[in-house]
C-alpha cells in the first residue's frame, strides 16, 4: 500500500502527470482546434482585400523669429502628429490627390508615428492600390508642410505689420515733439522737456526697428521631406503569417477550453487517484495500463506481481473466519459491465494458488469470461447444474490447466433474466469454504445482479473492480450504495486495465450433442430454484447440517462453531466430506480438523 507521506510529497508530480495524461487523452481535440484555427486564418487571408501602405518621413523645424538663433528650440511632435491627421490638412491633401473621397474618410487611412528622440514625423497612408498609397502619403506630408508654412507666413506678416504701425505712430509723435522744440526758446524748461521726450520716442523707434529687421530677414521654413513615399511592392495586409499564427493561437485556446470542459464532464475512471478522489473508496491496487490478453498471466508479469502484493495485503487485512476449518470468502464485483472482475478474480486466484493454497473460483455471471481466461471449457457440470441439484459442488469444479491448486465453477446455462437463489449459492460457498483455503466469487455489478448485494453480507470481504477508461465514478458510487445498505464489508477497489473484448463465443456455454448442435447455440434455460430432495439418493448426496439425514448417526455430531460477530449467519454449515456420485471417491482435505492446510486427493474424480 502506498505511503500517504509519499503521496503528499509528490503532489506536484502527480498534478503534472495528471495534466500530461489529460493532454494525452484529449490531444486530438487540441490538434483539431489548431487545424481549424489555421484554416480560419488562411480563409481570412483569402477573403480580405489587399491593402498597400506607403510612408513619407518629414523633418520638422521650429518656426518663429528667434528659432534660428536658438539651437535648443524643439517642436512638440505629438501635437504636430495630430495636426497631420486634422481635417484642414486632409482638405489640402484631397486637393493635391484630386479625389472625390471625403476628408474624414481620408483621415482614417492616415497613420502618423513619432520616432523617439527625434524631430521626424512618419506619415503612412493605406490604400487599395500601390499608386493610391504613394500619392496619399506624399499628399498628406506636403499638405502638412504647406499648412505649416502658410500659418508661419501669416503670423510673420501680422507681427511685421503690427511693428510698422507702432513705428509710424511713434514717428508722428516724434514730428510733433520736434515742432515743440523749434518753437521753444533756448535753454527754456519747455525745450528741455521736449528734447527729453524726443529722446524717449527715438529709443522706442529704434527698439521697434530692432524687432522688425529680423522679421524681414527671417525665412518661413516649416521643414522638409527627407524620405518621400515609395511605390509599395507588396500588400501590407492581409498579413498571412500573422493571420495563421493568430488563428492557430485562437484555435488552441478554444481547444484547451473545450478539452477541459469535456474532461470535467467525463466521469470515467482513468487512474487510481480518480477512485479515491471522486468516490472516497480506498484503492487497493492499480494494475498496469495495458493487459496483453484475457488470460491467466504468468507469474513474472507486472500485473501478476501487483496482484501478488494485493494477495499479501488481503491475507493480513481480511481476518480468518471464526468458524474453524473455513476458508476466506472474497467477493469481486464489477463496477460496470465488462470482464474486469473476471480478469482480476482469475489472476488473483492464480496468485493464491501459486503459493500452494487451495483456491476455488466461482462466477455467477452468465456471460462471464472466467472460463476463457482460465482455459476451462464449459462441460456437463456447472453452477446451473449444481443449483438444480444435479451434481454436488465439488464434482462440478473443473481444474485449471497448469494450476493444480485452482478449481473453477463455470456458470453454465444460467438465465440472466432470473435472480439466482441466494440460499443455494450460500450452501455452495460454505461447502467449498470448508475444503478450500480461499473461495473467490465473481459477480456482476450489484445494480444489475441482485445476488451480488445478497452475497456481500455473508462474505469476508468485497472488492470493487473498475476498468480504466470505461467505468464511471457514478457506477462505483451506485454499487457502493447497494453494498452499504446491507453492511457488506467493502474494503476497497482495484483498477483493472482496459481489457480487450473476449473472443466471440468464448463466454457462451457450449452445447452437447452432435455436430448439428454447434451451428447455433442453445438458448439458456431459466435459473431453477433449489428444491429439497425427499431423501438421500445415488444422484444427489449433498449433506448439509440443516437437512435431516435418513441414516442414524453413528456418533454425536460436533457442536457448531461460534458465529463471527458482526456477520450474518449463512443458512448452512458444511459437515463431513461429501461422497461423489458413482465413484465412491471423496473430496478430502489434509487438515479437515483444523482447516489450516487443504489439498486435493490426486486420485479423486471431479468430473
Amino acid at each position: 500500500m502506498p505511503s500517504p507521506h509519499l503521496v503528499e510529497s509528490d503532489a506536484d508530480g502527480l498534478a503534472l502527470m495528471a495534466y500530461l495524461g489529460w493532454l494525452r487523452r484529449r490531444w486530438w481535440i487540441l490538434l483539431l482546434a489548431a487545424v481549424l484555427g489555421l484554416g480560419g486564418g488562411l480563409a481570412l487571408s483569402q477573403v480580405q482585400e489587399a491593402r498597400y501602405t506607403s510612408t513619407t518621413s518629414l523633418l520638422v523645424r521650429p518656426l518663429g523669429s528667434g528659432a534660428e538663433n536658438n539651437p535648443n528650440a524643439k517642436v512638440n511632435l505629438d501635437t504636430e502628429a495630430q495636426v497631420v491627421r486634422s481635417l484642414v490638412v486632409a482638405e489640402r491633401a484631397k486637393a493635391l490627390m484630386k479625389v472625390d473621397t471625403g476628408a474624414d474618410q481620408l483621415v482614417k487611412s492616415v497613420t502618423v508615428k513619432v520616432p523617439p528622440n527625434s524631430q521626424i514625423l512618419q506619415v503612412a497612408y493605406e490604400a487599395n492600390s500601390p499608386e493610391g498609397a504613394q500619392s496619399g502619403s506624399h499628399a498628406f506630408a506636403q499638405a502638412y508642410l504647406d499648412l505649416r508654412k502658410a500659418t508661419a507666413q501669416k503670423t510673420l506678416e501680422n507681427e511685421t505689420n503690427a511693428l510698422k504701425q507702432q513705428i509710424a505712430d511713434l514717428q508722428k509723435q516724434l514730428s510733433a515733439v520736434a515742432g515743440r522744440i523749434s518753437a521753444a526758446p533756448s535753454n527754456s524748461p519747455e525745450r528741455e522737456r521736449a528734447e527729453a521726450e524726443r529722446n524717449v520716442i527715438t529709443n522706442q523707434i529704434n527698439g521697434l526697428y530692432n524687432r522688425l529687421n529680423p522679421l524681414g530677414a527671417a525665412g518661413s521654413d516649416p521643414g522638409e521631406i527627407i524620405s518621400d513615399a515609395r511605390l509599395p511592392e507588396r500588400p501590407s495586409s492581409p498579413n498571412r503569417t500573422l493571420n495563421l499564427a493568430s488563428g492557430m493561437g485562437a484555435g488552441l485556446l478554444l481547444g484547451i477550453v473545450l478539452a477541459l470542459v469535456l474532461d470535467r464532464l467525463d466521469t470515467r475512471i482513468r487512474r487510481g487517484r480518480d477512485i479515491s478522489d471522486r468516490v472516497g473508496l480506498p484503492l487497493l491496487v492499480e494494475l498496469p495500463s495495458r493487459a496483453p490478453s484475457l488470460a491467466v498471466l504468468p507469474a513474472t508479469h507486472r500485473a501478476s506481481r501487483e496482484l501478488g502484493r494485493l494477495r499479501n495485503v488481503l491475507l493480513s487485512a481480511v481476518p480468518e473466519a471464526a468458524q474453524g476449518g473455513r476458508g476466506r470468502q472474497l467477493l469481486l464485483c464489477d463496477a460496470s459491465a465488462g470482464t474486469a472482475a473476471g480478469f482480476v478474480a482469475a489472476n488473483l486466484a492464480a496468485s493464491y494458488a501459486r503459493t500452494g493454497q487451495q483456491v476455488a473460483l466461482i462466477t455467477t455471471k452468465p456471460d462471464s469470461a472466467v472460463g476463457a481466461i482460465t482455459g476451462v471449457a464449459e462441460g456437463r457440470h456447472s453452477l446451473a447444474s449444481v443449483l438444480r441439484r444435479d451434481v454436488p459442488p465439488l464434482k462440478a469444479l473443473a481444474p485449471v490447466p497448469g494450476l493444480g491448486q485452482l478449481r473453477v465453477l463455470v456458470p453454465g446455462d444460467l438465465d440472466a433474466e432470473v435472480e439466482l437463489p441466494v440460499a443455494g449459492l450460500l450452501e455452495i460457498l460454505h461447502e467449498l469454504s470448508a475444503r478450500f483455503d480461499h473461495v473467490l466469487i465473481e459477480t456482476a455489478q450489484p445494480t444489475f445482479a441482485v445476488e451480488a448485494q445478497a452475497l456481500g453480507r455473508y462474505v469476508d470481504a468485497v472488492i470493487m473492480v473498475a476498468e480504466a477508461g470505461k467505468t464511471r465514478s457514478g457506477e462505483i458510487t451506485a454499487a457502493l450504495q447497494q453494498f452499504e445498505q446491507v453492511n457488506a464489508p467493502v474494503i476497497g477497489a482495484v483498477l483493472a486495465p482496459r481489457l480487450p473484448d473476449p473472443p466471440a463465443g468464448a463466454t457462451r456455454p457450449a452445447t452437447s450433442g452432435g455436430s448439428n448442435a454447434s451451428s447455433a447455440p442453445a438458448a439458456p434455460a431459466n435459473r431453477p430454484k433449489p428444491r429439497p430432495s425427499p431423501g438421500p439418493s445415488a444422484e444427489s448426496t449433498m449433506v448439509l447440517p440443516r437437512m435431516q439425514s435418513s441414516r442414524p448417526a453413528p456418533a454425536k455430531p460436533a457442536a457448531p462453531a461460534p458465529q463471527m460477530p458482526g456477520k450474518a449467519t449463512p443458512p448452512g454449515v458444511p459437515g463431513k466430506p461429501v461422497p461423489l456420485n458413482g465413484t465412491g471417491g471423496t473430496y478430502r482435505s489434509r487438515g479437515d480438523g483444523d482447516g489450516r492446510s487443504y489439498a486435493l486427493d490426486s486420485g479423486e474424480d471431479l468430473g
